[in-house]
């Protein structure tokens, strides 16, 4: 079964949700529950961390200066570690802007087969396939590869239809 996606009204969603989910991959399959952080929560969280850090080590220059010199550091940090997660979202928004924000995948006995990623063909056996999260943007596959593959959540029931046809164990996750 042919399953195709058109991502353009909610890219920004989608994909925060899925590298959320793709980051997390190890969690979510060993405790079999889906609520991880988004992909931009996470790094929000870190940058403040880094700032509330960053402030400790500021009220502590009272003591000795050298700890306001490390509150400037880590204040670059936080700031390089903002700028390269917005780097990696306009870098995933422009390679799928290339593509129209689409993508398809074929399910079949064979496992799941993609070519929509500059014409490569991929096939991913069942075995490689690890778990099926749906959330609230999107139905995410995870494989045990680096490589991961989301859908629009109007593509939900078409997607988990063909995956129980020809994959009957049970690996799906709800958000």
């Amino acid at each position: 079964m042919k399953i195709e996606t058109d991502m353009s009204n909610d890219f920004f969603h989608c994909f925060d949700e899925a590298r959320g989910v793709a980051q997390h991959k190890a969690k979510i399959l060993q405790t079999k529950s889906a609520r991880p952080s988004s992909y931009l929560q996470g790094k929000i969280v870190t940058v403040c961390i880094l700032l509330l850090m960053s402030a400790v080590l500021l009220f502590l220059g009272c003591i000795n200066i050298r700890f306001i010199t490390a509150s400037w550091l880590i204040i670059i940090l936080a700031i390089i570690y903002l700028l390269h997660a917005l780097a990696t979202i306009i870098v995933i928004h422009n390679i799928r802007k290339k593509q129209n924000f689409k993508n398809s995948i074929i399910i079949d006995k064979n496992g799941i087969t993609d070519e929509s990623y500059y014409g490569i063909k991929m096939i991913f056996s069942w075995d490689k396939i690890k778990g099926f999260v749906v959330g609230k943007y999107t139905v995410t596959i995870l494989t045990d590869t680096p490589i991961y593959f989301y859908f629009n959540i109007s593509k939900k029931d078409e997607i988990l239809k063909a995956i129980e046809k020809y994959e009957p164990r049970d690996k799906k996750l709800s958000k």
